[in-house]
């Protein structure tokens, strides 16, 4: 099989396509046929970063969706020609193969109307947007939540979430995703490149500032965005954390909370694991029913694999970018 292959820790210039054995899973894993693969900026920091379990060269890739290809003796619960996906785990990855092997608790199903395109865009944007609404805010009818970096993916599939939970929604991006952000339903798309944020904010609040803040963009961002949230509400950090608390104490007693989606299966309890599983059936239902856009903005082909990473590292895309191994 063909894989791509991280020579050494030191970015995308020592990610090279080449030849691979099978893997073959041990008695709790599947090994799937990966037919598509989702792009993500954790691919190309892991590239840069490498992981202390690693030895190299080592196969990267985090978001994959295929078809079961053989299952180990301990696995009952899927067989040879499911539709499946995940978000492997890091301290292994792999996934940017024609076959990877992945432990069966991590899979989410594929209705048979959502493509293996549409599936591999899902999982770390989608999931991190899912915990950011909904475990973390618990985003309720009528409150007023602003996203920043609303033109990426976590902040795309969290613009969609949030409104699905009927909250107002105002999304800072940059003015070229506008028009898909407004068919989410966001209520304002304001530019932090041409907009005086705070009194955008202020003005479509009446006053009342935000219930939370979803920031998908820095800790500086995140400090900025603070001082526009009223008294006992929320900031979610998605890309970034705190150094600092950025309000003084005893003033708007605000709740602070991180996503860290690739913390889950190192840190995490068996039942986090399987909350990510149903996290997955949850989306891919929403896709084939029609309420949640997967924000493709570009399908690749595999040997294209890190072009595409170099493209969403230059911060030009909207939405997701996927690949396609043409495998299946």
């Amino acid at each position: 099989m063909k894989a791509w292959k991280l020579t050494k820790p030191e970015g995308l210039n020592k990610l090279k396509l080449a030849r691979a054995v099978k893997p073959k899973p041990a008695s709790d894993e599947v090994c799937i046929h990966v037919a598509a693969a989702g792009l993500n900026p954790m691919d190309y920091k892991l590239a840069s970063w490498g992981y202390a379990t690693w030895e190299y060269p080592h196969i990267i890739g985090l978001d994959i969706a295929g078809v079961v290809s053989s299952v180990g003796k301990e696995v009952s619960h899927l067989n040879p020609g499911d539709r499946v996906f995940c978000f492997a785990d890091p301290r292994k990855a792999g996934g940017f193969a024609h076959y990877a092997t992945v432990k069966a608790n991590l899979l989410s199903r594929i209705p048979d109307s959502v493509s293996f395109e549409q599936a591999a865009a899902l999982p770390c944007a989608g999931y991190s947007a899912w915990l950011a609404v909904h475990d973390k805010l618990d985003i309720q009818p009528g409150q007023h939540i602003a996203i920043t970096g609303a033109g990426g993916g976590v902040g795309g599939f969290a613009v969609q979430l949030a409104r699905m939970a009927g909250a107002h929604v105002y999304a800072i991006a940059e003015q070229r995703h506008r028009h898909r952000l407004l068919n989410y339903g966001a209520e304002a798309v304001i530019d932090p490149t041409q907009d005086n944020v705070a009194m955008r904010i202020i003005n479509l609040t009446e006053d009342h500032l935000l219930h939370a803040v979803i920031d998908c963009v820095s800790a500086k961002s995140g400090s900025i965005m603070s001082t526009l949230i009223r008294y006992n509400g929320e900031i979610v950090m998605i890309a970034d954390q705190f150094n600092q608390v950025p309000l003084l104490a005893t003033t708007k007693a605000i709740s602070m909370h991180e996503v860290a989606l690739h913390g889950t299966y190192a840190h995490g309890a068996p039942e986090d694991v399987h909350h990510l599983a149903d996290i997955g059936n949850t989306l891919t239902s929403l896709v084939a029913e029609g309420k949640l856009d997967p924000m493709i903005q570009e399908v690749l082909p595999f040997d294209k694999l890190a072009e595409g990473l170099k493209k969403l590292q230059r911060q030009k895309h909207s939405g997701k970018l996927v690949v396609s191994t043409g495998q299946l």
